[in-house]
């Protein structure tokens, strides 16, 4: 298998991480289920409705990324990295 075929693949992660939004920088909490090179399933604590553009962060994962909502299904989203 090739190296750029694992690179679509996503890996487990289970770190934690806060999703910043918003024009004052509101943020909330997350989990980061799992994550790829072109994004990343967190969940929120509540039914939260994010807004498109959102910045990811996890020190954990040393991720800091302009994200956009794919999908949202209910406390599961899905992002993509912004590029």
């Amino acid at each position: 298998m090739s190296e750029d075929c694992t690179d679509q693949l996503h890996r487990a992660a289970l770190k934690t991480g806060q999703v910043y939004f918003g024009e004052t920088l509101e943020r909330c909490d997350c989990l980061v289920w799992d994550r790829n090179k072109s994004g990343a399933t967190i969940e929120v604590a509540s039914d939260l409705i994010l807004p498109r553009d959102v910045r990811l962060i996890s020190a954990a994962l040393r991720v800091d990324q302009p994200c956009t909502v794919a999908w949202q299904d209910g406390r599961k989203i899905g992002l993509v990295y912004a590029r």
